[in-house]
């Protein structure tokens, strides 16, 4: 079975349509339409259904086309660590969210290239969601993410948690609040959908609280925006403890006890499922698992 025939079926079934695969393949339709029955005749198989709307999969077709994703998954691997040996050089890619790859992280990859001095390391700051974007799309192969459920294709290797505080202004007079008075301070939070939020939402409706119900004055793209925002109003925020400890020992920010409330959230490194680590990124892992790693923002 030719492999290219394999990545034939998989562009056409994205594309639902042979024409448009012929030019993404650089392959005439004629060209393309070989490819395909030759795959269907060597695995006695239709594979595609074919009318005037374009292509669909049969459910034999299903079952090839995923097995093709991940052949293809393979091949693309195998191809980057013969190039990565071929230029006999260790580049190490993390793409972490940002409260890790802004804060804590640059820390721990000091302490790592102290004692891996021939892995070259690079981090990447984003969102947990453009993390798994890029792994899903095969531009790195670690991340860090904020955890609040497993993700099915990805395997997870829990690194740290982290406190969710309220924090404000360290000059406001409040100090703590009751749970029932929550809904009456005015809130910065994070954008739409973002983890961070899911896990105080997850975490208030424990306690009886509605995350909608908080009096959320608008969101911001990043922990630095709200914390200099807190430092020059009188708004309020939640936040991972391990991105304000250098406002809270300076006496910027201030923590707020929330009387009856407890939130925490959760950090996990993550890689494909149907990735093989290598020696250095095995190596990363070990390091930022163990005793020796330093989170010492």
């Amino acid at each position: 079975m030719d492999i290219t025939y394999l990545k034939s079926l998989y562009v056409t079934a994205k594309c639902n349509s042979i024409s448009v695969a012929a030019k993404k393949l650089h392959l005439s339709q004629p060209g393309l339409s070989f490819q395909l029955q030759s795959l269907e005749s060597s695995l006695g198989k239709t594979l595609l259904q074919r009318s005037n709307k374009g292509v669909t999969l049969t459910p034999e077709g299903e079952i090839v086309f995923n097995y093709a994703k991940s052949i293809l998954a393979l091949e693309k691997n195998m191809r980057k660590d013969l190039l990565e040996l071929d230029e006999m050089k260790n580049q190490l890619t993390i793409g972490a969210c940002s409260s890790l790859a802004d804060y804590a992280l640059p820390c721990s990859a000091y302490t790592f290239k102290k004692i891996y001095e021939n892995i070259d390391i690079n981090i990447l700051s984003l969102t947990s969601c453009e993390v798994l974007e890029k792994l899903r799309n095969h531009e790195i192969n670690i991340g860090i993410i904020q955890s609040l459920e497993s993700v099915e294709d990805m395997v997870e290797v829990p690194i740290i948690k982290s406190d969710v505080i309220l924090v404000c202004n360290y000059n406001l007079p409040i100090s703590s609040i009751n749970l029932d008075s929550l809904t009456t301070l005015p809130i910065i939070t994070r954008e739409t959908n973002s983890t961070i939020n899911k896990f105080i939402a997850r975490d208030l409706k424990t306690h009886g609280q509605d995350f909608e119900n908080l009096n959320i004055q608008f969101t911001l793209n990043s922990d630095e925006a709200i914390k200099r925002t807190l430092i020059h109003s009188g708004s309020y925020a939640f936040l991972p403890e391990i991105v304000t400890k250098h406002e809270l020992h300076d006496k910027y920010l201030k923590k707020i006890f929330v009387k009856g409330l407890s939130l925490q959230c959760n950090y996990s490194l993550v890689y494909r499922s149907d990735y093989n680590l290598k020696y250095h990124e095995k190596s990363f892992i070990d390091f930022i698992t163990s005793g020796n790693r330093c989170f010492c923002y």
